[in-house]
């Protein structure tokens, strides 16, 4: 017989401090599902669950490290730029989820999760039981190996070797008799794009026409660099590779995407690193790269990669392998009580994808268990007219067909999707199928692999059309056309305004304009869109096109 002490019912009513507080109503003895971290996916989650808080039928808490509650973290490059203001990235409302009973605590960090107790303790000195844990605690930037030169009055005060997460590792004094100085991390000027604070920052210095270098030519680099060449920045992309974007992209795509980076005003370094950061007076000042050229610079971006934050699960002795290990119904495969989502979740052992659509899927997928788990029924999807559909993961089904994840580069100037293996050479007998269409005069390209009835992958620069067509059988794990010629073809013919009902406007959420349209009827604004269809809820690229449908819908009839 189990012990009161252990029994998870009796763990979520024991109600030390920090925890909710019990009574004898049927609400406060619900089961307790928390969630640690607060981010988009999180939020996807708590929509998810939200209709059973307010039924009576779970207590949800959410503990999120930030001090505000969820945005669309994929839109904080506008803000660093100026485009875009912090609360029009808002995901969540901290008010209306309190009044929903959701409990939400933000500014708070799990400090450990103690599995066999089902307890989590916090930083504030909470305590938290659960029946049902979520972890969406994301992933954290990574910070290169660089050497820190710190300059005095003009003269170099002293020399650091820096570690990968940008902590000192030893330090020599250059001037006589000085003291060795070892700070614990980079200058100011040094910082990742990852959340609202480093936008703040960006923002400031952007806003002065200060140089800016970004180190990264991956799909974040390239964004970074974009946006503050779009608003008439001066920035240097610094990348390892031969040209940016090339673990995603095959070499031609690459060379056409270079150009474009150019024509936009970015100053684009490949095959570069940066060796050594320069500090005057605790200032960031200099970088030397790795072609011996020193960069006037005030602010450097590091885009160089990200790792998931599953300290946690590891520390409770969860199954880890470069994010928590869970099957795909995002169950930790060590604790049948522990869910992951997002980008700190290893769904059946594979690297976290990065990108928000999976991450909603995943979040669905970890609802539904917890709701089967505890007997709740499952409600249903419906779309703007209150039709029931069905938008589950297709991680959910046994013989769903098999999909690839898109990866779309938001820019006000540059249309790039890309999504699977593209780097394939086409004249191998034994590789897949490859079709390729190119004009760089135009700055268009194409190239789509499959084999047999699978599309194993794409490349469209400067077809946007093609790319939401693509887009769309990458989501449902279809081919498109035999002959790839009939997306040139509607490509140059078609405009975004005459996309067909079943084609995708939205590529994160993969919402068709036929949805959008039938949303946009009975809808005033983007945001009350993206509430009955999900589209605009992501990157934001497709809300120009809602506004027309909103515009176009608010038309009076001709009679």
């Amino acid at each position: 017989m189990t012990s009161p002490s252990t029994s998870p019912r009796s763990a979520a009513d024991a109600s030390p401090a920090g925890d909710s507080p019990t009574g004898s109503s049927a609400a406060e003895q619900a089961p307790h599902v928390v969630v640690l971290g607060f981010g988009p996916v999180a939020a996807r989650l708590l929509e998810q669950l939200r209709g059973d808080v307010v039924a009576g039928h779970l207590r949800v808490t959410v503990v999120g490290s930030e001090c505000v509650p969820a945005y669309q973290r994929i839109r904080i490059g506008d803000v660093s730029v100026g485009r875009s203001e912090p609360e029009d990235l808002a995901l969540a409302d901290e008010v209306e989820l309190a009044e929903a009973g959701v409990d939400v605590r933000c500014g708070v960090t799990a400090t450990a999760v103690h599995a066999a107790s089902r307890v989590v303790t916090l930083d504030d000195g909470g305590i938290l039981h659960y029946d049902e844990l979520v972890l969406a605690t994301g992933a954290e930037p990574t910070v290169p190996r660089m050497t820190l030169e710190m300059r005095r009055d003009g003269h170099i005060d002293a020399e650091l070797t820096m570690k990968a997460n940008g902590r000192s590792a030893g330090s020599r004094s250059r001037a006589p008799g000085a003291e060795s100085q070892e700070p614990r991390r980079y200058p100011d000027g040094v910082m990742a794009l990852r959340d609202l604070d480093d936008a703040r920052r960006i923002r400031e210095i952007v806003a002065r026409r200060e140089r800016a270098v970004v180190l990264g030519g991956g799909v974040l680099g390239v964004e970074a660099a974009l946006a503050i060449a779009e608003v008439g920045g001066e920035v240097t992309l610094l990348h390892r590779g031969t040209v940016p974007m090339g673990r995603q992209i095959d070499t031609d795509s690459g060379m056409l995407l270079r150009r474009q980076l150019v024509d936009a005003g970015v100053d684009v370094r490949s095959a570069c690193d940066v060796n050594t950061v320069v500090a005057d007076d605790g200032r960031l000042t200099a970088v030397r790269t790795s072609l011996g050229e020193k960069i006037d610079t005030s602010l450097l971006i590091t885009c160089t990669g990200v790792r998931p934050r599953d300290e946690l699960a590891s520390d409770a002795g969860l199954p880890t392998a470069w994010g928590v290990v869970v099957d795909r119904h995002c169950r930790s495969t060590g604790d049948p009580h522990v869910f992951a989502v997002g980008d700190c979740a290893a769904v059946e052992g594979r690297d976290p994808s990065g990108l928000i659509g999976p991450g909603w899927e995943q979040a669905e997928a970890a609802a539904s268990a917890i709701r089967a788990d505890l007997g709740l029924a499952v409600p249903p999807e419906r779309d703007a007219a209150g039709r029931p559909v069905d938008l589950r993961a297709s991680v959910t089904s046994d013989d769903a067909p098999q999909t690839v994840d898109v990866i779309l580069v938001k820019s006000k100037t540059l249309s790039v999707a890309c999504a699977g293996e593209t780097a394939v050479d086409p004249w191998d007998p034994e590789s897949p199928t490859v079709s390729t269409w190119s004009d760089p005069r135009a700055g268009q390209y194409l190239r789509i692999v499959t084999e047999g009835d699978r599309l194993l992958g794409f490349v469209s620069v400067g077809m946007p059309r093609s790319a939401a067509e693509l887009a769309l059988h990458c989501t449902r794990g279809t081919l498109p056309v035999a002959d790839r010629t009939a997306l040139l073809a509607a490509e140059h013919a078609s405009k975004e305004a005459e996309l067909g009902p079943d084609d995708v406007l939205c590529r994160c959420s993969g919402a068709t304009a036929g949805q959008v349209e039938e949303a946009a009827s009975c809808c005033d604004t983007v945001e009350e869109v993206g509430a009955a269809c999900r589209a605009g809820t992501g990157c934001g690229t497709c809300h120009r096109s809602i506004e027309k449908m909103l515009e176009a819908a608010a038309e009076p009839a001709v009679v």
